[in-house]
């Protein structure tokens, strides 16, 4: 009875940290002593036994909704997700929020989907909660990693966090994102692993993307580009980014800083049938829409 009791004391526990708190789950296991898994499947369980109930209130949503069916009507998109106005975690964390609510309900077994990086994305992945399994759903990094970069760039850390999620498979690519020349570039596109990945960036069922800022204001990759990189960048205009492909406002792409990135390209993101890209605030709006009008996206979560 003792055990039941304190089973039961952890699962409130840990409820209260994640849904009053905002606490990732991996904050939250550090916090309680117990593993990342653990949490999700206690956050699964409260809601089964009914100890935490979600209520909408639908009157609030009435601007939110307004504004998607708006974008979806002007753009020609799929799904908009407009993140709740008012929140007090910050745009990040609500687009985040939304984004982990829309993403376990669309995901369906037997998917090849694609992942790439950013904070958004990364803070989507720590707060997906998926009640049940994706046995047969893989996902795949679309872009090699980057050396000793944050934890929101670590690609298979990533495609691990969301694959334990959905109770899914998943490959990884243990190469990096930037090389340093065509050359090298090409001998590693020879690679058996490497190549079988690539082949698999072409079957995608689903891509999910984060959208990088104008790099005159990321400080993400500003020690990993040469100043040649990032003069370039800045003539030929990058609004932004998606897996470290750049585009400029009209979503063309900055071919000189793209040429050797071990990662999807533009042009191969286009064929997915269809791409959620999770952006928002105002630094990233141009990329946002740029990346609309291109057709790199066809589904957005955003503020």
């Amino acid at each position: 009875m003792k055990g039941l009791m304190a089973d039961r004391d952890t699962m409130i526990k840990v409820c209260k940290l994640y849904y009053l708190e905002d606490l990732t789950q991996s904050e939250i296991a550090k916090l309680v002593g117990i593993s990342r898994p653990q949490v999700s499947r206690l956050l699964t369980k409260a809601k089964n036994e009914g100890i935490v109930r979600i209520e909408i209130d639908s009157g609030s949503l009435g601007n939110s909704e307004e504004i998607s069916l708006e974008m979806k009507e002007r753009f020609g998109l799929k799904n908009v997700i407009v993140a709740d106005e008012g929140t007090e975690v910050g745009t990040i964390t609500s687009i985040a929020i939304s984004a982990a609510k829309f993403l376990p309900d669309y995901v369906k077994n037997g998917q090849l989907v694609g992942i790439s990086w950013g904070r958004t994305l990364y803070e989507t992945v720590e707060r997906v909660v998926f009640n049940g399994e994706l046995p047969n759903t893989t996902f795949i990094p679309l872009i090699g990693g980057v050396g000793q970069l944050r934890h929101e760039y670590q690609m298979n850390s990533i495609v691990e966090k969301i694959a334990n999620s959905f109770h899914s498979n998943r490959y990884y690519l243990f190469a990096p994102a930037f090389i340093e020349n065509s050359k090298t570039l090409n001998m590693m596109l020879e690679d058996g692993s490497i190549r079988f990945m690539s082949e698999m960036w072409k079957r995608l069922d689903l891509a999910i993307v984060g959208i990088g800022e104008p790099i005159s204001l990321s400080n993400a990759f500003k020690n990993i580009y040469d100043k040649e990189f990032l003069a370039n960048l800045m003539k030929h205009a990058a609004v932004g980014d998606i897996a470290a492909r750049f585009f400029d406002a009209s979503g063309i792409p900055c071919v000189s800083g793209n040429e050797n990135i071990l990662g999807i390209s533009l042009e191969q993101l286009k064929e997915v049938p269809e791409v959620i890209g999770i952006a928002g605030g105002k630094e990233k709006a141009l990329a946002i829409h740029a990346a609309i009008k291109a057709g790199y996206i066809n589904s957005i979560v955003t503020d």
